[in-house]
């Protein structure tokens, strides 16, 4: 009898964990950070679940931008110049591949795998 009351408060214990941090159970609740630094995008490459949000962190002194296209077009842009220590973030809301780049300096690339 006492292992079905331990095991009870346990699962309440759980559940009630999951109801006040709904970031632990919905995948789109995770935020990813790409930074910016050196004339280049770390990491280069990710793979989020729909609805994740990317934050970009520009560390470098120049500005950069953001621009995120798939094969129907553009799918995101920043502002014009994100500042050193400024960032641009952008929620995924479709599956599918977005290649991304840097509106300012055009060998800056990356690529994100947006998944179901």
């Amino acid at each position: 009898m006492p292992y079905r009351s331990l095991r009870a408060i346990v699962i309440g214990w759980l559940a009630s964990l999951l109801v006040s941090h709904p970031a632990l159970c919905d995948p789109a609740a995770t935020s990813t950070t790409v930074v910016i630094e050196r004339f280049a995008f770390f990491p280069a490459e990710i793979s989020e679940p729909v609805g994740a949000r990317i934050v970009f962190l520009n560390k470098d002194q120049a500005p950069h931008a953001v621009v995120g296209e798939n094969t129907n077009g553009e799918v995101f842009r920043s502002q014009e110049h994100i500042d050193e220590d400024e960032t641009y973030s952008v929620r995924l809301l479709t599956p599918g591949e977005i290649e991304f780049h840097c509106g300012v300096h055009s060998t800056m690339k990356g690529k994100i795998t947006v998944t179901r």
